[in-house]
């Protein structure tokens, strides 16, 4: 554990407000090993933040934490600890709200392949943790092309390549819901993000 270091990816375009409290999240990790935090900013969107990000890592693991949402202190101990002989890892997630509430995520199915993913994506996308040589050893990235689900995306990818996937038993990460929200936000066009879902879903068969 002392050894292992864990890149965090911190993709955005603009400080929402929410980005000092992200990066206050990281910094209280109980993680006895080495974090490295990568800001990547642009306007390219959200796959190439990420694909810059995971470029510039040079930690044993990558996790990527928007700016908008905050890792749970245990977040990164219980990820690496789960990781055993897995290629990438999924945990629960707290969904929190502007009101106070709080709801918990726990995946319906905590070991799914890919025929399952396809029918209905079960991994909290904040709660997932890859191995750093995963993306070159598959030759997965996330695509540029993708306006929304690019973890989704990737994911399957990963799954269809044979890449393992575990499942942490912990609450990972905490994500925030509220109006300005890529995906669910106000004013988001649920009809044509369903559509850019399915032609994703497509391109895996089945």
């Amino acid at each position: 554990m002392l050894c292992t270091k864990v890149s965090i990816i911190v993709p955005y375009s603009k400080d929402r407000g929410y980005l000092d409290k992200a990066i206050e999240s990281i910094h209280n990790q109980n993680f006895a090993g080495d974090i490295e935090i990568i800001h990547s900013k642009s306007n390219n969107g959200v796959s190439y933040n990420l694909n810059r990000g995971i470029e510039l890592a040079t930690g044993d693991f990558v996790k990527y934490l928007c700016d908008d949402d905050m890792l749970t202190p245990n977040s990164l101990h219980d990820s690496v600890q789960s990781m055993q002989h897995f290629d990438f890892i999924h945990g629960k997630a707290i969904n929190f709200y502007p009101n106070g509430k709080r709801d918990i995520y726990t995946p319906r199915v905590p070991f799914p392949d890919l025929k399952q993913m396809k029918h209905n994506n079960v991994i909290h996308g904040g709660s997932l943790m890859y191995r750093r040589d995963v993306f070159e050893r598959f030759n997965v990235w996330f695509d540029e092309s993708l306006t929304c689900a690019e973890e989704y995306d990737l994911n399957m990818n990963l799954l269809s390549k044979g890449a393992k996937l575990g499942y942490c038993n912990s609450t990972l990460y905490l994500y925030r819901r509220h109006d300005e929200q890529k995906s669910l936000g106000k004013g988001i066009d649920q009809k044509a993000r369903a559509i850019k879902i399915q032609a994703i879903k497509d391109r895996y068969g089945y």
